[in-house]
């Protein structure tokens, strides 16, 4: 149930406190992150031992034979981690307010200011990889806002790529990395993100409220609500509104 009020003209969040210019540094955690394979990994309940041969005489004196598989119970071991997979932490049937500066207790009236968001994951594919595509629920906006999507580096601090800026409409949609600018993750975590609106507008990326994010995997900010940088959303006292994980989510493939 979304809290009225928590993100309003007040810009110290109605008494929040830790604000900070430099993002916080995630790390791997324990939080839900739904994965989509193209390849699967499972474990059989029964494995190959070896073959037995039954002999017979048919009709006319020739020999035939039939080739019989022994099993036993025991489970297999064989693993195959995938070689591409799509993660997000949400449910889009639930991503329908957007996570952003609003006042009057109205969550649907945004305050204009450049808004940044940052969704993080812990990959099942092996590093190296790349980020081929990022996908968003945008449920708002006002005037004319513009966005950028973004892929950090674990640690917030690098950019590894930025969108040209783009109008985009109120929907769910993907953005398609031109194959020459997926970026390469080395490692096993990584962000991706966005940038949007300016002085006189301001965007609305959908989150999901009936999950709590994992600590340092969902990031906030906001020059509305004189928010700097980029923060973890469950620093936010009171909570900010609604909470849960960005409806943001990428996929990504083995090199």
């Amino acid at each position: 149930m979304a809290l009225s009020g928590c993100l309003t003209q007040n810009p110290a969040y109605d008494g929040a406190t830790g604000s900070t210019t430099d993002p916080l540094a995630p790390t791997s955690t324990d939080g839900p992150t739904s994965t989509s394979t193209s390849t699967t990994t499972g474990t059989s309940t029964s494995t190959s031992t070896g073959l037995a041969t039954v002999g017979e005489l048919d009709s006319e004196g020739t020999s035939t034979s039939t080739t019989l598989a022994l099993t036993t119970d025991e489970p297999s071991t064989t693993t195959e981690a995938p070689s591409t997979a799509e993660l997000h932490h949400y449910d889009p049937a639930n991503c329908v307010e957007p996570l952003w500066c609003y006042g009057a207790g109205n969550v649907s009236n945004g305050l204009d200011g450049e808004v940044r968001g940052a969704e993080c994951f812990d990959a099942p594919v092996a590093p190296p990889y790349r980020v081929r595509r990022i996908d968003y629920t945008l449920v708002a906006l006002t005037h004319q806002a513009r966005v950028r999507f973004q892929v950090r580096s674990a640690d917030l601090q690098q950019v590894l790529y930025m969108s040209e800026s783009l109008g985009l409409p109120v929907s769910s949609g993907s953005l398609q990395i031109p194959e020459q600018q997926q970026p390469v993750i080395e490692t096993s975590r990584f962000c991706v993100g966005f940038v949007g609106g300016d002085p006189k507008s301001t965007i609305g990326f959908g989150a999901d409220p009936s999950t709590l994010p994992a600590p340092q995997q969902t990031y906030f900010g906001s020059d509305a609500c004189n928010e700097p940088g980029l923060r973890d959303v469950n620093l936010f006292m009171p909570e900010i509104d609604p909470h849960g994980p960005w409806c943001l989510g990428a996929e990504i493939a083995a090199l």
